[in-house]
């Protein structure tokens, strides 16, 4: 991958062949989940991410998540505020909100870069997998997309993959649940730095990512959500953990598991591996039954997650986890003289009529320089157009693979082709 000084990200040919392979294992398990894709714009319209990001937030927790949108201005004033897209969840309930009947319910997902402001350029921009379950409220649904984000996890050879779990109640929970806190905080604000102090004040469900031991230890400490549950909330976490276990998903319950979104309620999850000695959290997500009724007037419960796809990619790279099909069959024709130029775009023609992948040589060059050529391709065979071998009714075919070559006549070119394709894949 290519980052230049805007960060922005670029990936070259020997970067695509493994996103593809990546991105075709999980559209592979989200077809299986019956999840179906949807594209979404990567300009968004400012309002509307305002309202949605804003929708359960006050003061400053909302002013700081407002900050981290890039937005683009407008010389038109008529037009709006345009902006690069943080997540999608917003803009998805924001159209699904206008197609949707009670009682239906929609599987969606969608990849792509998102953009969000931060402290170093190179992290600006980040590709995102997200995936949203829209039209039910059952502790069934949350089993199935944390099932589902396993799944992938699992599929992609993500060893060791932990779901954390917690709960962040109903809105009645979290009454006295913030009271009690922001009480604890102001008797122990000496144990935290300024900035948690600052941020979990503001919103005691912040994420904060402190490294301070000293501000983990006084959060541990602290009054918990799980103790503030209400009867109906507790038995649906009760009904998850169990679930989870039946499903024999490795799983623990963090009680200091919160996200920097403050649409969510009751369950919340992150998907995390070990790597380097730490943990790492590549994903998650939880339920936002209140979000849709806040940016469209129609409420649609749901529940949905994301993964973090730049991580994966790095781990999976990290780990020499991405491997090319070895059926992957490419011929390679190059002609030694002029006159045989045509005669290899017509031979050229046919395999490509034949559904074989063929490179052509883009000038006249010695047998080593075309014999690098090709295996700087990976091409399985090699075809060389010779005026001597021509005038005989013969053509080279060179197998890579086994690094031996034959002569063939040149009538029977295309179907000696075919069966070595068939030979090398089946070896």
């Amino acid at each position: 991958m290519v980052q230049d000084a805007q960060s922005f990200h670029e990936f070259m040919p020997e970067q695509v062949w493994k996103w593809k392979l990546l991105e075709q294992t999980i559209e592979r398990i989200l077809a299986l989940y019956n999840y179906q894709e949807i594209r979404l714009s990567v300009l968004q319209d400012y309002r509307i991410l305002h309202q949605g990001i804003t929708a359960l937030m006050q003061g400053t927790e909302a002013e700081n998540a407002v900050e981290r949108v890039l937005s683009i201005c407008q010389p038109n004033e008529q037009l709006s505020l345009l902006s690069l897209r943080p997540e999608g969840t917003i803009s998805v309930l924001h159209h699904t909100a206008k197609i949707t009947n009670p009682g239906e319910i929609h599987r969606f997902y969608y990849s792509g870069p998102m953009f969000r402001k931060a402290d170093l350029p190179q992290h600006m921009e980040y590709y995102q997998l997200g995936v949203e379950l829209l039209g039910s409220d059952s502790v069934l649904s949350e089993s199935e997309v944390i099932s589902l984000g396993m799944k992938i996890c699992q599929e992609l050879n993500l060893k060791e993959v932990r779901l954390d779990i917690n709960s962040y109640g109903c809105f009645k929970c979290r009454e006295k649940f913030f009271a009690d806190l922001r009480k604890y905080l102001s008797e122990h604000k000496d144990e935290y730095c300024q900035q948690c102090f600052k941020d979990l004040y503001a919103n005691p469900f912040s994420e904060t990512r402190c490294q301070d031991q000293k501000c983990l230890h006084s959060v541990q400490k602290g009054p918990q959500i799980s103790d503030y549950l209400c009867s109906e909330c507790k038995s649906n976490f009760n009904r998850l953990k169990k679930i989870q276990a039946n499903l024999a998903h490795r799983y623990r319950v963090n009680p200091c598991l919160y996200k920097n979104f403050a649409y969510y309620n009751e369950t919340v999850f992150d998907f995390v591996v070990p790597h380097k000695g730490q943990e790492i959290v590549i994903g998650g997500g939880g339920r936002y039954d209140y979000l849709s009724a806040k940016i469209t007037g129609t409420s649609i419960p749901a529940v949905g997650f994301y993964l973090n796809l730049d991580s994966i990619f790095a781990i999976m790279e990290e780990g020499k986890q991405f491997h090319r099909n070895i059926n992957d069959f490419s011929a390679y024709i190059c002609a030694q003289s002029e006159n045989l130029e045509m005669m290899t775009l017509q031979i050229a023609q046919e395999l490509h009529s034949n559904g074989i992948k063929t490179i052509l040589s883009p000038d006249i060059s010695s047998t080593e320089t075309e014999l690098k050529r090709a295996k700087d391709q990976k091409c399985s065979l090699m075809l060389i157009l010779r005026e001597e071998n021509i005038r005989e009714g013969k053509i080279m075919l060179r197998n890579l693979a086994k690094d031996n070559h034959d002569y063939i006549a040149l009538k029977d070119t295309i179907p000696a082709v075919i069966l070595a394709r068939k030979a090398l894949i089946h070896d």
